[in-house]
């Protein structure tokens, strides 16, 4: 059984997912130019790494330094884990940090949970290929991993940007319907990513993206009213498909676009 995906886009250069789902031993001696961030998701996984032998059982993760040779198997009948490669030189943009992480200094720590849960949300948002949503769950998920496990002090709060934040809302509510990145932000308010969603999370309480799912429910919600069949308002308003809309729509409303509508229209 190999049900193995690569996960990359071209506007996202030395950041690469990699959605493992094998049993057997299908990657000999190896090492990769980048971290790599893993969590087991189902069975146990193994290799020889640093001298040693080393089993990782679902519930924990799997962290790599750049230039590791290692080996790879399933020491379970099926093997499902979840892995981020990011190169090295892509980290002193990606975090916006002077001081860079010293690397992992342990393999398979155990995860509560947290790691494994941003992994998924990486996962759907490189499925769906919204900008600013994948850019700014990858920056996440870089300072929760390097905070916890890759020897990087915790952020200071973002100081007061008032003025551009309130830029950068309306930014936002001009346009809605677009596709955006983090790095076209960054560079039309001349400030560094992880800066603008520190400091619009403190003017508003909540980060960018989760501003513009709102904005994009709050029209939507309109156009339902006004009798528009909600694909064509999902595709209209930049969703992948309706599915993530209706996802998104319930998570803000509580209910389906279907059943709003309906409940509306009666």
């Amino acid at each position: 059984m190999d049900a193995n995906r690569l996960l990359a886009r071209a506007w996202l250069p030395g950041v690469e997912l990699f959605h493992a789902d094998f049993s057997g031993q299908p990657f000999g001696r190896h090492s990769h130019d980048a971290f790599a961030i893993g969590a087991i998701l189902h069975g146990a996984g193994g290799y020889q790494c640093r001298g040693a032998r080393h089993v990782l059982p679902a519930g924990t993760l799997s962290l790599m330094n750049p230039e590791e040779p290692h080996t790879g198997h399933a020491e379970s009948e099926r093997l499902v884990y979840r892995m981020l490669y990011v190169e090295e030189s892509r980290l002193p943009a990606l975090l916006g940090r002077k001081q860079l992480p010293r690397g992992f200094l342990a393999l398979n720590p155990s995860d509560d949970g947290q790691v494994a849960a941003s992994l998924a949300r990486l996962a759907a948002e490189f499925e769906r290929d919204d900008a600013l949503v994948l850019e700014s769950e990858l920056l996440a998920l870089l300072e929760l991993v390097f905070v916890r496990h890759g020897g990087l002090r915790p952020a200071a709060p973002a100081q007061r940007d008032g003025g551009v934040t309130a830029r950068l809302r309306d930014f936002l509510e001009a346009h809605y319907r677009e596709a955006v990145s983090l790095e076209q932000l960054a560079a039309l308010l001349d400030r560094h990513p992880r800066h603008l969603i520190d400091s619009f999370r403190r003017a508003y309480g909540v980060p960018p993206h989760t501003y513009l799912l709102q904005r994009r429910v709050r029209e939507a919600k309109r156009r339902l009213v006004a009798g528009e069949a909600p694909l064509d308002v999902a595709l209209d308003l930049g969703f992948y498909d309706q599915a993530h809309f209706s996802t998104t729509f319930r998570r803000f409303t509580g209910v389906t676009p279907g059943r709003f509508r309906n409940a509306t229209r009666t």
